[in-house]
């Protein structure tokens, strides 16, 4: 694994990724209204899932047409790329809830306490930043190993294992 280009790009295209579906998300009013929130989770999963894939078939095509790639080499490449989307994650989040929707555990605080089922100091303690940050770095790599399982298992090639025929040229006597 000397080259990492495609582990940085790919990191960085999820990363990318994570903030733009927040700032689409805020734009939509779903850092206010928290109504559908998970449909907007669901399909980004959906999405990130994909992405994922697409990554894992970028790697295998950068090995070349007829290259093996066992279950062991695609677990480690999904590893190093679980490695730094789990690195780049906390700045990803610094990002969404500084700068994208800076209100918003405020907003998600006062929906719940709405919904009168905990207290605000019970709420307050799980929204905020610095659990938020935590918590996405255990997500990061939680799904990223899980990604990597799969998606290893899915694109692995076996090395070829044909003999190659041996022709004998000498002539018989």
């Amino acid at each position: 694994m000397s080259n990492i280009g495609i582990e940085l790009k790919w990191a960085a295209i999820i990363t990318a990724f994570t903030c733009l579906w927040a700032a689409l998300e805020s734009t939509l009013g779903y850092h206010k209204d928290f109504s559908n929130i998970m449909v907007t989770a669901f399909i980004y999963y959906i999405i990130l899932t994909f992405l994922w894939a697409f990554a894992f078939i970028d790697k295998k095509k950068s090995l070349g047409k007829n290259a093996a790639w066992e279950f062991k080499t695609a677990f480690k490449f999904g590893l190093f790329l679980t490695g730094l989307t789990t690195l780049l994650s906390p700045i990803a989040q610094y990002i969404i809830y500084e700068t994208i929707s800076p209100d918003y555990f405020n907003n998600i605080i006062e929906y719940q306490f709405a919904k009168g089922k905990q207290t605000r100091e019970s709420l307050e303690l799980i929204h905020n930043m610095n659990f938020t940050l935590r918590q996405g770095v255990m997500n990061a790599l939680s799904l990223g190993v899980i990604y990597s399982a799969l998606y290893a298992w899915v694109f692995k090639t076996k090395p070829n294992t044909i003999a190659p025929t041996v022709i004998n040229t000498k002539k018989k006597k």
